[in-house]
């Protein structure tokens, strides 16, 4: 017995350790799955600020990012807005000096000796994104990423650096987070700590690679990702960690980000201790009650020898009468003695446990040795019972270990046929079945259950049915996770189409009565509000399942796709942001000359389809190299910006745009207007010009600056070029400007009319 125990007991262990590194395995998987998923983004996010520097580096290298004036800001305080990563934008000449910031306040500060500023210029390379290390400004913790600007010669002009947005990144790592006792941090690959959630208290820039820690053994490595479990110096506690490091190759950075994600070994392996205690304690519990029934057992052997004696003359007719019931169920037939604790099994069943064609005599210690662990203590339960007459009879089922050391499961069944005067139970028979396919069937199936719940979790995604018939839902679990609600009956099909919003209840409905009628499969992403309030949005899709060619059944899948179509919808947002950029004359805001070139050839496109005509103002600022001579560049520049405005002011339609040509010249593209229309917006910006009162002081014309434009109308045919227009136009404010200025001219067949003064 104590053999049995002995071995029993090292059964226990190594399964007992076989489930926790199985533990520690899938819980390394899942925080390496949410490393690689947050690193990504990461990737993303930095990959961004890379081209927004590059981009902002390349402007102030061509001198039209610094004007000196508040139009620097605006534009970077833009490009800032744009990208929720980043929190501030700053551009320094070769000295240190901020000369363009996102802030006003920057400018003109020195930061000469900040690392974000000396790094690139110790080692000016165009091809390298520097990254510095963390560094307490403002009460928080702030990290940069700059780039080096060089000048033609490819010498050191100056640095662009974007401060990151601590508060973004944190959202970004807090995606992460399924779990309370879960941490994620962002640090330097030096080691400061850029970020913590949930945050460390402190009031300085924390450093995790001490000699002996984890950060320290990671970087060590050499490897992109590794993992960790042990004590963690920052909190005192033991985690499992799983270690990233960013450093996308493209970008060339000078030092990687180092990722982790961790969570409480305590919390993780919770479920395992507990199920330790649980053996533990079934463990001495078998070993006290195994050594009480050998004892009770051996008093009661001899007692039970002589009602034995008595019952084997009946028990060899039963035995007779049984054999041919047995052998048509496929049975195996035991009998227990409980006085002398021996069982026999019969020829068949012996042959069924593997121990070949002769009856089988063991002990009841020898036959519960031959019992999985885990089942000994139900069977021995359930034996109990009975024999106590608490159930009318013995059944179970239980694993058998057969002597080639395979388990074999057995459904067993058994009543007391016999018992002595004081009505104690003498003798039990019952007979035993194979069921060994039958629970292999079962566990297959129950572990292909849970690697479909434990893979929706993951995914986020569930699986429904709607029986066409009964009009009766069924729903995985992940599904009422996702609507926020608690398991039970599935909502009918009116309750869950109520779960989407207003705007896409129509869209979903007319999906599931397409499928209900003619078996039309959907794919559809579509926004819903749970029953706890949250707005999701969810990929929802659906089959039809046929039977004898009619639709009886729904089928598909609901997955939560809420953060990749907010992403999604972010980066369109900031290409819709950017492109507006690229088509906006800087200074003056209206349209630059990519627009126009754009604008004159879908609208020469639309005219010519429609058969309208297409109008063009060309417009000059009437001596304005004499204003600028006289009053400097930057009124020069402001002149421009007012000229603009009144421009901007006059004109009525929607569809009417004015740009900026280039220098002091604009042009005003008007869609579906005639020569007559034309005139009328022409003449009106004369007069509004005059009433704007806008001083020259070097114009022969007079005190106020003055405009000459070239009007010019087509109808464009089905073959031709935009540029006739526009070279007609250009033609006639030639023809304005030689008669005089502060006038219009309009191009006609003739070439150009009279001029039409002021």
């Amino acid at each position: 017995m104590a053999t049995v125990f002995f071995v029993v007991g090292l059964a226990l262990a190594a399964d007992l350790y076989y489930d926790r590194s199985r533990i520690r395995q899938a819980e390394a998987t899942r925080l390496e799955s949410l490393s690689s998923y947050v690193t990504e983004n990461l990737v993303r996010q930095i990959g961004a600020v890379n081209n927004a520097l590059e981009g902002a580096g390349a402007q102030y290298q061509e001198s039209i990012l610094f004007q000196g004036d508040m139009r620097d800001t605006q534009r970077l305080a833009l490009l800032t807005r744009a990208m929720p990563s980043v929190q501030a934008l700053t551009i320094f000449d070769a000295n240190g000096v901020a000369v363009a910031a996102d802030r006003p306040a920057q400018v003109g500060v020195s930061n000469f000796d900040a690392e974000y500023f000396a790094l690139p210029r110790a080692r000016p390379d165009a091809h390298t994104l520097y990254l510095s290390r963390p560094a307490i400004a403002d009460r928080t913790v702030a990290m940069y990423l700059s780039r080096p600007i060089l000048d033609k010669n490819n010498h050191f002009f100056g640095v662009a650096s974007a401060t990151l947005d601590q508060d973004f990144f944190r959202l970004v790592v807090r995606s992460a987070l399924s779990s309370p006792d879960m941490r994620v941090s962002l640090a330097h690959f030096d080691g400061e700590l850029f970020l913590s959630v949930p945050p460390v208290p402190t009031d300085r820039v924390i450093n995790v690679a001490t000699p002996g820690s984890a950060f320290l053994e990671h970087v060590n490595s050499g490897k992109p990702m590794t993992v960790y479990e042990g004590l963690i110096a920052i909190t005192g506690l033991s985690r499992l960690v799983v270690f990233n490091t960013v450093n996308p190759k493209a970008l060339g950075m000078n030092k990687p980000i180092v990722f982790s994600v961790s969570r409480s070994t305590e919390a993780i392996y919770a479920p395992w201790l507990a199920r330790a205690w649980r053996y533990s304690v079934l463990y001495c519990v078998a070993i006290i009650m195994a050594v009480a029934a050998v004892t009770w057992e051996t008093r009661r052997q001899v007692r039970v020898a002589g009602v034995k004696r008595q019952a084997k003359d009946v028990l060899a007719l039963s035995a007779a009468r049984l054999e041919l019931a047995l052998d048509g169920a496929d049975l195996g037939l035991w009998e227990l003695e409980l006085d002398s604790g021996q069982m026999n099994v019969d020829a068949r069943g012996a042959s069924m446990l593997g121990y070949g064609v002769q009856a089988l005599v063991k002990t009841v210690d020898g036959w519960n040795g031959t019992l999985h662990p885990s089942d000994v203590e139900a069977n021995t339960q359930a034996f109990k019972l009975h024999l106590r007459g608490k159930t009318e009879a013995y059944q179970n089922e239980f694993r058998s270990r057969r002597p080639d050391g395979e388990y074999v499961w057995l459904f067993a069944r058994g009543k007391v046929t016999l018992r002595d005067a004081a009505d104690r139970p003498i003798r039990v028979i019952g007979t035993f079945m194979n069921i060994t396919a039958r629970k292999v069937a079962e566990d297959t199936l129950a572990q292909a259950a849970m690697l479909l719940r434990q893979t929706g979790e993951i995914a986020k995604i569930g699986g429904w049915t709607l029986d066409v018939a009964t009009q009766k839902t069924s729903w995985t679990e992940e599904v009422y996770r996702i609507h926020g609600l608690e398991i039970a009956d599935a909502p009918d099909l009116t309750q869950a189409l109520l779960f989407y919003k207003q705007e896409w209840r129509p869209v979903i409905s007319a999906a599931v009565q397409s499928g209900l009628e003619h078996g039309t499969p959907w794919d559809l992403e579509l926004e819903i509000l749970s029953a706890t309030g949250r707005e999701l949005w969810v990929r929802a899709i659906g089959e039809a399942v046929y039977q004898d060619g009619c639709v009886v059944r729904l089928a598909g899948t609901f997955q939560d796709i809420t953060e990749r179509k907010r992403t999604a919808l972010q980066l369109e947002q900031l290409n819709v942001t950017l492109a507006e950029l690229s088509y906006t004359d800087a200074l003056t805001g209206l349209g630059n000359r990519r627009l126009f070139d754009d604008s004159l050839r879908s609208e020469w496109g639309r005219a010519a389809r429609e058969g309208s005509t297409l109008s063009l103002l060309m417009i000059d600022i009437d001596y304005f190299k004499r204003y600028n001579d006289l009053h400097g560049h930057q009124q020069g520049d402001l002149c421009l910006q007012q000229a603009a405005a009144v421009m901007r002011d006059s004109l009525r339609r929607s569809h009417e745009r004015a740009m900026r040509y280039g220098g002091e010249e604009f042009a005003i593209l008007l869609p579906q207007t005639d020569l007559a229309g034309a005139e009328l917006v022409a003449a009106r910006l004369l007069d509004a010009m005059q009433t704007a009162t806008m001083s020259h002081g070097a114009s022969p014309l007079g005190p106020w600056v003055t405009l000459s434009i070239g009007v010019a109308c087509l109808r464009p045919p089905s073959e031709g070029a935009a540029a006739d227009l526009l070279r007609r136009a250009d033609e006639a404010l030639y023809n304005a400007k030689g008669n005089g200025r502060a006038r219009y001219a309009c191009w006609t067949d003739t070439k150009a009319e009279a001029p039409s003064a002021l």
